[in-house]
């Protein structure tokens, strides 16, 4: 006897054609993930050629490149601030070829109301110790555009330092100590929100009123028993955000409580409805082979693209990274200064995140991003490997996927 008629036998005709029905369902659910899903980096569907594709931000960056250009005009209206609410904090060094610090800066100050411009003092330190090495120190558009073109002013011996991390190279060093410098600058001018970003960064349009709003949403959100939070995250990359293998425990329970409930709701249907087409083989073939089949599916999904994050503001105490930007308050940035002040090994972020998981303090992040990533190389490398070639204005692994869907992911 054939396997086929041995199946047919045990299964039934009529529930054998369920099962080859159940099989095209499947395959046309994997079709239509793979349509769905690909700029999901948490998915088995994710696709780098596609899914790093940029849209939005060439929008953006368009803009950016409009703004300076206009800015660079001598009569470029000048907006100066009155009633500062933000202090804006950008470190830039020169890098070869395209300086992304234009896209970033004009990323920011375009689509400003006159009002919103006036509440944010924008302060961008040139950190080259020879800040004639850097292409844009002494560009028209710089003069017109930021509030404060901050040099090193520091003393002697520390200058010193400055310029042998330089010639070694040693760019964690450096960077510890401009992100301390421009905190501090910000702090300065008694702003009642910091804002430290990297200067490879974009802007989605209306960012100021969406962090203000994310701020204040933070302040109202955050527990009374935890004190004061650290920072409001403005950027974080998806990739970190999927099925985390620590927390398998509650993924197999959930699958083995769906599994349980399918045959659960078999057994009831076969018990006062269909009492011979539900046969023992049928709820067995359905328990083994098509839950974990489903199941199997919607794990390989993709966490975000089956539990997505709405629109809003949100804890996020592991996973986020990077470090392109973060709002602090004014009673934090002290703090976050004497911290990095006493730490001259590692990253920034890194150090910002040890702080907060020693300390316990509460990390919030808006969400959908308000900033995109747009530089060339990413100085914690990559993992992907070959996304270069797909595009190299991408930095492999500091990347937003929504943010490319901005304008379809708000209302």
């Amino acid at each position: 006897m054939s396997s086929s008629s041995i199946f047919r036998r045990l299964w039934g005709k009529s529930r054998a054609y369920a099962f080859v029905a159940f099989l095209f369902i499947y395959v046309a659910l994997i079709r239509y993930c793979s349509y769905t899903y690909y700029r999901d980096p948490t998915s088995a569907f994710f696709d780098p050629v596609r899914g790093y594709e940029r849209k939005y931000s060439l929008e953006r960056q368009q803009d950016a490149e409009t703004f300076i250009h206009n800015a660079n005009n001598s009569v470029f209206p000048q907006l100066k601030p009155k009633n500062v609410k933000m202090c804006v904090g950008i470190a830039t060094i020169g890098r070869d070829g395209e300086q992304y610090v234009r896209s970033t800066i004009g990323s920011l100050l375009d689509g400003l109301t006159p009002e919103e411009r006036e509440e944010i003092f924008m302060a961008v330190l040139i950190a080259e110790t020879n800040p004639d090495l850097h292409p844009i120190y002494g560009e028209q558009w710089l003069v017109n555009v930021v509030d404060k073109v901050l040099l090193y002013d520091v003393p002697q011996k520390l200058h010193e330092d400055l310029v042998q991390w330089e010639g070694e190279r040693d760019y964690r060093k450096k960077a510890i100590f401009d992100y301390t410098y421009i905190l501090q600058r910000c702090y300065d001018t008694g702003a009642q929100w910091v804002v430290i970003i990297e200067d490879d960064t974009l802007a989605v349009d209306g960012w100021y009123p969406r962090a203000i709003e994310a701020l204040a949403t933070a302040d109202e959100q955050q527990p009374a028993t935890k004190g004061d939070w650290l920072y409001l995250r403005l950027f974080y990359t998806e990739e970190f955000l999927g099925w985390n293998s620590e927390d398998w425990p509650r993924y197999l329970i959930a699958s083995v409580g769906i599994t349980g409930m399918t045959v659960a709701a078999l057994l009831l249907i076969r018990q006062f409805l269909l009492k011979t087409a539900i046969t023992n083989t049928v709820i067995t073939v359905v328990a083994l082979i098509c839950c974990p089949m489903c199941i199997s599916l919607y794990f390989a999904a993709g966490k975000l693209s089956m539990q997505p994050y709405h629109p809003g503001v949100y804890q996020m105490p592991k996973f986020g990274c990077c470090g392109q930007g973060f709002a602090f308050s004014h009673q934090m940035a002290p703090k976050l200064i004497a911290r990095l002040a006493s730490v001259r090994v590692g990253f920034v972020d890194e150090i910002i995140e040890a702080w907060a998981n020693e300390v316990d303090l509460v990390r919030w992040v808006a969400i959908p991003s308000l900033l995109q990533h747009i530089g060339g190389h990413s100085s914690k490398g990559d993992d992907y490997g070959g996304k270069a070639k797909y595009d190299r204005s991408v930095a492999e692994k500091i990347w937003n996927f929504g943010f490319e869907m901005y304008e379809d992911n708000i209302p």
